[in-house]
């Protein structure tokens, strides 16, 4: 991966505590196309035992923001910080006009 240094993007991880430790377990990404704020989300499923790979992570999450891959719902133990992260995305982004959030 290559590091992702455009001023139309942000990104940041998603996070799980468990026994004293902080774990990263996915990332929210945003981007600006045209007008529009768009948001890609990634998630490892540690039920099954996955573990977290940053960069796969991150690309994933872009990847659904930009339109590469398809959008599904964020689910549900992560739709509250979609939210927060959208609202990050309209500071972060003035002037933008529309938000499209995978909830």
């Amino acid at each position: 991966m290559q590091a992702r240094t455009n001023k139309h993007e942000i990104w940041e991880y998603i996070r799980r505590r468990k026994g004293g430790k902080v774990f990263k377990v996915g990332a929210i990404a945003g981007t600006r196309i045209g007008d529009t704020i768009k948001i890609g989300w990634s998630k490892c499923n540690l039920k099954c035992g996955d573990k977290f790979d940053a960069e796969k992570g991150i690309d994933m999450a872009f990847n659904r923001a930009e339109g590469r891959t398809t959008m599904t719902p964020a689910p549900l133990c992560v739709q509250s910080q979609v939210r927060q992260f959208g609202a990050r995305c309209v500071r972060y982004f003035k002037g933008a006009g529309a938000l499209e959030m995978p909830i």
